[in-house]
């Protein structure tokens, strides 16, 4: 539990913290320039960043979770891990693809063209 707890924190703030402050760098460029700029768009696409800012909660949760059951065998940390690394691949493959980066598609809601 110390080592997730340990592995968490080095992650959230060297990988994820990094990534952020990257994007916000050049999403207040885009925002000078009026449009999206090819150096966000590559960096919106970076699979990396996207699955350790998604798998926060789930191993954030499987800490609780063995925090809270005290299990007897590692069993429920295997499981617990397999479930944390699924969850986070689901949504690192599902939704950067509900989000646009032209502005236009953004603001119609889903159907309308």
């Amino acid at each position: 539990m110390v080592l997730l707890f340990a592995f968490e924190f080095v992650e959230g703030n060297t990988i994820t913290r990094l990534y952020f402050m990257r994007l916000r760098r050049l999403s207040v460029e885009a925002l000078r320039q009026g449009h999206f700029t090819a150096e966000l768009k590559e960096v919106r696409e970076e699979p990396v960043p996207t699955f350790t800012h998604f798998l926060d909660l789930p191993i954030l949760m499987l800490i609780v979770s063995l925090g809270a059951l005290r299990p007897d065998t590692w069993l429920h940390f295997l499981v617990g891990s397999a479930v944390a690394l699924t969850v986070a691949t689901v949504l690192t493959l599902a939704l950067p693809r509900l989000y646009t980066s032209d502005p236009v598609m953004a603001v119609l809601k889903p159907g309308q063209t």
